[in-house]
């Protein structure tokens, strides 16, 4: 079976990441910030941070050259820390500085001065458990206390932003961080997740960070979550979840990158992917976009398992965001999502057509 018939990328899905792109790059604010979600205001660092990063997964083009200016505009940003936070008045945190970093690196510009600020503050995170903390109290705590007096789940380890952060190859920490993913990987193949809801983004990421050096190696947690990602993908190529019952593009697109991911010899996951691209190009809106579905989650503060909770409330904001699930209602994250995932598609099926050709 050869590379094009194992990982699907045609020229529809080419045709798709070009209006995906566009739409991108038109929705960038008038200083060239990207803006979602709306907990505090939009998330200008955050937003810009992961859309940048997503960007930077196509090649050379309008898009990279777009992501080359968020870093710009990122590098030349200071918050009130060195790492990069929510928005400019919020403090920095791992997560939102982790994806700055994946944004640098993705462009090859990670030994930047500002980067290396970057990397200290991430690793500064690190929890004795081997995972890194969202947040760290001496940074986040004159800001937090304001609301609570305590933030405990707040500053512990999150798996989340442990497998943004491994994917780091620059980061001092990274050998700790990829050997707590392996404890914490869940016995059907996924890794949990504190902000989020959908555990496909976890997975994939960490998935992706355990295989990032080990090209063409059967690694068996790649291969449980390759496994774990397969089954949730419908027979129409969509991944449902409970808030997206009809199918969510951001829970797809993450779930497709678990496959590729393991880069599995046998092509038994190729009819899921073969689906999940099909559905993702299908599925695109005709402005380029695909309709909002990356739901976070905001925990309560001393709220360290937040599945626990049944009662997530939709929508809210500021303070009373405590509790409530959120969504990139300007269907950025979601697009931007879409975008990585169609791109590592492609640069699979690419990587693996040459190898068919070799053979």
């Amino acid at each position: 079976m050869n590379g094009a018939q194992r990982l699907p990328f045609d020229e529809s899905a080419g045709q798709a990441l070009s209006k995906a792109t566009e739409f991108l790059l038109t929705a960038r604010d008038a200083d060239g910030w990207w803006n979602d979600y709306e907990v505090r205001g939009p998330g200008q660092f955050w937003v810009t941070s992961y859309v940048g990063a997503s960007l930077a997964e196509l090649p050379e083009g309008s898009g990279r050259a777009a992501a080359m200016s968020a870093w710009e505009a990122l590098r030349k940003a200071r918050g009130p820390s060195d790492g990069w936070g929510y928005c400019p008045q919020v403090p920095g945190d791992a997560d939102i500085t982790s994806w700055a970093l994946r944004l640098a690196e993705a462009l090859g510009v990670e030994h930047d001065p500002r980067a290396d600020e970057g990397y200290r503050f991430v690793a500064g995170h690190l929890q004795p458990d081997g995972g890194i903390s969202s947040y760290l109290p001496h940074i986040a705590g004159p800001f937090l206390d304001r609301v609570a007096p305590r933030w405990d789940a707040w500053y512990a380890s999150h798996a989340c932003v442990t497998t943004a952060a491994a994917g780091l190859r620059r980061l001092p920490v990274r050998d700790r961080l990829l050997g707590r993913l392996r404890e914490i990987q869940r016995a059907d193949g996924a890794w949990p997740a504190y902000w989020w809801p959908d555990r496909e983004y976890s997975t994939a990421l960490a998935a992706e960070a355990l295989t990032a050096d080990r090209a063409g190696t059967d690694l068996p947690e790649a291969r449980a979550a390759a496994d774990w990602a397969t089954a949730r993908i419908g027979a129409d190529g969509a991944v449902r979840t409970e808030w997206e019952r009809d199918g969510s593009a951001f829970a797809t697109a993450f779930a497709l990158r678990a496959v590729v991911a393991a880069d599995l010899p046998d092509g038994r996951h190729a009819d899921a992917v073969r689906r999940a691209v099909s559905c993702l190009v299908d599925s695109q809106e005709r402005d380029g976009s695909w309709r909002p579905s990356a739901w976070c989650r905001v925990p309560g503060p001393m709220e360290f398992d937040p599945d626990a909770r049944e009662d997530w409330e939709r929508g809210r904001r500021g303070k009373a965001a405590l509790g409530s699930v959120v969504l990139d209602t300007k269907a950025l994250y979601t697009t931007a999502s879409v975008v990585a995932a169609l791109a590592r598609s492609g640069t699979a099926a690419a990587a693996e057509q040459r190898r068919a050709d070799l053979v």
